[in-house]
């Protein structure tokens, strides 16, 4: 094997767009320079090996974020070369399995989430990336005589020629260096019994690659479509609980002017009564006390009508100046509050920032381990918000909210039917563990077979 050049090569759709060395690439890390082109968008990247004779030997598949400058967001920190060196082997890109770590086969489980994987088809991403090599815009010195000529298709990533120097491993043993037993020897016999030999192992482990990375697409759609369908069914639950809620304020609201009507009518009868009393007594003194008390009702009614409307008025006055007030001293408060929540995070900052710094530039990676997450890679940005609310942060990253992650902590932790009888008692039968907290759902996923079915009925 002669000299390797490592580069970054970019994409956008299944093209490359942008070829570079990595030591540039790192100059872009330092924020020495930036990539206009790029800004305030999503790349996906891979970092290649590749021989003096423009044959790759070896690819990482990663995910990168720009600003609106088009420089890389803080938080970005993979270690390529050592998901590179502790690699499973994938497709013959023309000098033996070349070493892939992509999301389906990624050597250190906490980067995975920041891979992607490569579209293994005829022409798809292998056949690209080694078109790419095999142009050479890069300007990288090659041994002609030594050059492997490029095949024709992708169709011979899962192909091994005669002279072949690699003998690939199955991604489910693959091991870092320092634990991976030595490769075996090819054992005396016909030459061609060898070439066959490392051919089969070529095409079983592109073979497992393509089917790692299928398995992994199909697995990702299905999540994404549990997940929504979750969120679609929580939000359904809230507006019909929203909507019973309105419905039992309406149901008393009858109630009540039906109790109303009912009395006003009863008066109402009482009165038509004693009027139609007086009257059949008949006489001329009977009608003038009627007007005289007729009169006297009606100017009271109106006085005391007087009365109630100042009253109310004068109360809606001094509620509307207790509102003005209110909302002045609020608004101030919020002032005061956003201020000192500044200086605190300033405070925070400025006196762990150095030590952060330090441990950052050191190859420190700050990562906890929270039930629902796994392992949770935390930046130097975003440590003060998790040492703050460390649960809060993480139902954030889970994107589910605070209480709802303590409701399914519970439930993880003790997978246990918590309905309650008259005496407020679970109910304690065993029941099946929710691994996510999105997919939880708080009286339904806690609840064992029979007050399920029960609730339902």
């Amino acid at each position: 094997m002669g000299a390797l050049t490592e580069a970054v090569v970019f994409f956008k759709g299944s093209d490359v767009v942008k070829e570079m060395f990595f030591a540039e690439f790192e100059a872009v890390l330092d924020d020495v320079v930036g990539i206009p082109d790029f800004a305030s968008d999503e790349i996906q990247a891979a970092f290649v090996q590749i021989e003096d004779t423009l044959v790759v030997t070896g690819v990482v598949f990663f995910m990168i974020s720009f600003d609106g400058r088009g420089r890389v967001t803080g938080h970005w920190n993979i270690p390529l070369r050592h998901l590179l060196d502790h690699a499973s082997y994938g497709p013959d890109l023309g000098a033996g399995p070349i070493r892939v770590a992509c999301r389906s086969a990624c050597p250190v489980a906490w980067y995975r989430r920041q891979l992607w994987d490569p579209d293994t088809g005829t022409h798809g991403t292998f056949s690209r990336i080694s078109a790419a090599a095999t142009r050479n815009r890069l300007g990288i010195i090659s041994e002609s005589g030594n050059r492997v000529i490029p095949r024709g298709n992708v169709s011979d990533f899962f192909k091994t020629q005669a002279e072949v120097q690699t003998t690939s491993v199955p991604l489910d043993q693959a091991q870092p260096k320092s634990q991976r037993p030595s490769e075996p020897q090819p054992k005396s016999g016909p030459i061609f019994h060898r070439r066959y030999r490392r051919k089969l192992l070529a095409i079983r482990s592109a073979e497992q690659l393509k089917l790692a990375t299928q398995a992994e697409t199909y697995s990702s759609a299905l999540e994404s479509q549990a997940e929504e369908f979750t969120r679609q069914l929580r939000e359904r639950e809230l507006l019909i609980k929203d909507q019973k809620a309105k419905l039992e304020d309406l149901s008393k609201l009858e109630q009540e002017v039906q109790s109303r009507l009912g009395r006003q009518q009863r008066l109402l009868h009482q009165k038509t009564e004693e009027l139609e009393a007086l009257l059949s007594r008949g006489g001329h003194d009977y009608q003038v006390q009627m007007e005289e008390l007729r009169k006297e009702y009606a100017e009271e009614l109106e006085r005391r009508l007087k009365d109630q409307a100042l009253q109310l008025e004068d109360t809606l006055h001094r509620r509307e100046r207790e509102l003005y007030d209110r909302s002045t001293e609020i608004v101030e408060l919020r002032g005061e509050l956003s201020t000192l929540r500044e200086q605190n995070r300033t405070l925070m900052v400025d006196s762990d920032d150095k030590l952060l710094k330090t441990m950052v530039e050191k190859g420190v990676v700050f990562i906890a381990y929270h039930p629902g997450v796994e392992h949770l890679v935390i930046s130097q940005e975003e440590m003060p918000e998790y040492l703050r609310e460390p649960l809060l942060y993480v139902a954030s990253r889970c994107e589910v909210s605070d209480a709802q992650y303590r409701e399914w902590l519970a439930h993880y932790r003790l997978p246990i039917c918590r309905a309650t009888d008259d005496d407020m008692q679970y109910c304690g039968q065993p029941i099946k563990k929710v691994m996510r907290p999105m997919l939880f759902r708080s009286g339904e996923s806690d609840r064992c077979h029979e007050h399920s079915t029960s609730g339902l009925s």
